[in-house]
């Protein structure tokens, strides 16, 4: 007889494996996703499989994943990742499976509306979200244009049109509103360095910027003077914030004496980062100017990066941005040579509470030119040349809140003061300064899908007196894809120390100019109009927009037929621009196409004729492709249409034009490989050339010649941000 100890002992092992949980015996599911058009790996890719249960992970630095699926089980997996197109894949597991290794590609978006801005409304937000239209020149887009300087790959940009300067450099033109007339900003910070009036974009290298955000059309609202054209706003690289350490190195050489070498390091513990960029650029080319006889332009930089994350509510971010510039051209028999240094450097702080925030910041810019002469190709030794020293210092407070239902609400006010000095022979007294205070609000109300955001900025001046300039934006979301946007506001420009103050004799040319303390602010106003419509694969976009300015600043003779010429500034022009700006593409399959279309008019009042430098028609295409043995092909085809140079002084009539300009570019890329597998993490080599069938037409600014080069560049934590 069994006792009823061994009786229960008993039952007990025959119930254990009803009773007990069930195992079950796993097969593991792993991969890499890259890129359909770059091969390169896609970190933080959100990987979800559902099934009996559902199972979620993501892709790591080097994009690898690794999932643990039950055998003989159907799953569906879902991957996304912002800037490119969501995929599922069916997975069936079957037993006896031990393990499953796929690898993955992701189609890039053709348009990401996820991508953050912060130029729209001085505060970040995404694409979408944004009240006005806004464009952006991501680090992908920069790095596939095979450029050192930012002009170079604003060239390849619709819609964007560059100027020579005065002697030399390069300014953007927007909306036919000229280069003079177009605020560049650093990380939102407005930077000094206009040589008659123009800023030359190429001064600045690639190297140290992440993104371009370009709003075209009237930002005095939220930007005041000098932004009656637009706002270019340069965003500098950051820190890394998925690795402890990064580090890559570029080097490129080409033709036309062409030598780049930059190299970028960043590093980030504890809520403490910092970033370090130098380059050094040279070329035999200047830019703005034709001829590459006698040229030379070498330029060293440094940008520096440091932020603190006290909390989760404060933090503190400084940077500082170097420039050293050697330039050198040929008029006739003299060498000229332009010497420049420039630094910009910004503090800002950010305190977050609830839905509120508060950014003050302090920042500054100088800009140092020296010009000077010589019949030799080197400068005179002990000749210290013509001296401009211009600078600016700004302090300004941000306030920005959410409220209201979901937060869809926003109000942003902000203080500004900015002083501005320049230093120079050419203007009365050697010496000026200027204040401004400039206090603006903006907000955006949201009723159903439509979003309003009305915005006034006051302007005080000691010199000008007051400026009052206002704008509504508007944004209907017709559907999650089809975005209508429209704009009314004004614009306006201070007259600058130049016109204001000068008094410039040119006695071998018999003329003279002076300045006029008298005048008054330029202004215009803008309509705008655009759609949008944006799918996973592909996107069109369309944008009309007309400005009426009025009181520009040109200068008018004020002797007599007969006397010797002086002249003196006034605001004597009016007129128009107008336009239309189409652009669409499509990605899909590794394959990225766009081509876009770029119509003006323009009217000058006084004579009837169209405003010079201005070309009618531009036509810009695109096309990224991956090419057997994983060659990747880069592809730019780029139209200007002939536009008016000159007019006769007694009729007003056009005397000469600029022909018409098609070039060509194309750029391949590959990841250096030994049988097979990478020779070194991130090391990649680039060959590309500038307009390939050497087209040069007459009187275009700068070099127009065919260009050679080739980069080979060395990523040490090769990652990709979209």
């Amino acid at each position: 007889m069994m006792s009823r100890f061994s009786r229960a002992a008993a039952l007990l092992v025959l119930l254990w494996p009803l009773s007990a949980p069930a195992q079950h015996a796993t097969v593991t599911w792993s991969g890499r996703i890259s890129d359909s058009g770059t091969l390169r790996s896609i970190e933080r890719v959100s990987i979800r499989a559902f099934g009996p249960d559902t199972i979620m992970t993501q892709t790591n630095a080097n994009g690898r994943f690794e999932l643990r699926l039950r055998p003989d089980t159907d799953y569906t997996v879902e991957l996304r990742s912002v800037g490119f197109a969501p995929r599922r894949e069916r997975v069936a597991v079957t037993t006896g499976t031990n393990d499953i290794v796929h690898e993955l590609r992701l189609d890039r978006v053709a348009f990401s509306l996820d991508q953050v801005v912060v130029t729209a409304a001085r505060r970040e937000q995404r694409l979408a979200d944004a009240v006005p239209s806004i464009e952006v020149i991501g680090r992908a887009d920069i790095e596939r244009s095979g450029s050192s300087d930012l002009a170079s790959v604003l060239t390849e940009q619709s819609g964007i049109v560059l100027q020579g300067g005065h002697p030399a450099g390069a300014g953007a033109m927007l909306q036919g509103i000229g280069s003079e007339r177009v605020l560049v900003l650093l990380d939102g910070q407005p930077m000094t360095g206009r040589l008659s009036g123009v800023f030359d974009i190429s001064r600045i290298p690639v190297s140290v910027v992440e993104r371009v955000e370009v709003m075209k059309g009237p930002q005095s609202t939220l930007y005041g003077t000098e932004a009656m054209g637009g706002v270019i706003n340069i965003i500098t690289r950051r820190p890394s914030t998925t690795h402890d350490w990064d580090a890559s190195i570029v080097t490129t050489a080409g033709t036309q004496a062409r030598r780049d070498l930059s190299g970028a390091l960043s590093h980030a513990r504890n809520g403490l980062s910092a970033a370090l960029n130098v380059g050094h650029r040279s070329t035999d080319m200047t830019p703005g100017r034709e001829s590459p006889d006698g040229a030379l332009a070498a330029r060293t930089d440094l940008a520096l990066s440091l932020r603190a994350e006290l909390d989760s509510t404060r933090s503190i971010d400084a940077s500082v941005l170097l420039l050293d510039e050697r330039q050198r051209w040929r008029t006739g028999t003299f060498y000229n040579f332009g010497d420049n240094r420039q630094y910009s450097g910004r503090v800002r702080g950010s305190w977050q509470t609830g839905n509120h925030r508060f950014t003050p910041t302090i920042s500054t810019s100088q800009y140092n030119h020296v010009s000077r002469a010589s019949l030799l190709s080197q400068p005179i030794a002990g000749d210290t040349g013509q001296r401009q020293v211009q600078r600016v210092y700004q302090a300004e407070l941000l306030y920005n809140a959410r409220f209201g239902a979901n937060g869809l609400q926003a109000l942003d006010i902000g203080t500004q003061v900015r002083r501005d000095e320049t230093q120079t022979a050419r203007v009365t007294g050697g010496a000026r300064s200027l204040t401004v205070l400039e206090p603006f609000v903006q907000m955006e109300l949201a009723i159903g899908s439509l979003a309003l955001a009305p915005g006034v900025r006051v302007s005080s001046s000691d010199l000008w007196g007051e400026n009052v300039t206002t704008r509504l934006a508007s944004r209907w979301r017709v559907n999650e894809q089809l975005t209508v946007r429209a704009s009314a506001g004004e614009g306006f420009r201070a007259p600058d120390f130049k016109e204001l103050f000068m008094f410039f004799q040119n006695t071998s040319a018999g003329y003279a100019v002076y300045g006029n303390p008298d005048l008054q602010p330029e202004t215009s106003r803008n309509i705008t109009l655009g759609t949008e419509w944006v799918g996973n694969r592909q996107f069109a976009r369309a944008q009309f927009f007309i400005n009426r300015f009025r009181d520009f600043i040109e200068t008018r003779p004020i002797t007599q037929p007969g006397e010797a010429p002086v002249f003196a500034y006034g605001n004597v022009d009016r007129g128009y621009t107008r336009g239309l700006e189409l652009e669409t593409g499509i990605s899909m399959r590794g394959i990225r196409a766009e081509a876009s279309y770029s119509g003006l008019s323009t009217r000058d009042d006084a004579t009837g004729m169209p405003l010079l430098g201005r070309p009618a028609h531009s036509v810009r295409t695109t096309l990224n492709t991956l090419l057997p043995l994983t060659v990747r092909l880069s592809a730019t085809g780029l139209y200007t249409g002939r536009m008016p140079m000159t007019r006769d002084d007694s009729t007003g009539l056009i005397s000469s034009y600029r022909d018409a300009f098609a070039r060509l570019d194309l750029r391949i890329a590959r990841t250096l490989t030994w049988a097979g597998q990478p020779i070194a993490r991130g090391l990649e080599l680039v060959i590309g050339v500038d307009n390939a069938f050497d087209r040069r037409p007459a009187e275009w600014a700068g070099f127009t010649g065919r260009q050679l080069y080739t980069t080979l560049s060395w990523n040490l934590q090769p990652t990709f941000r979209p």
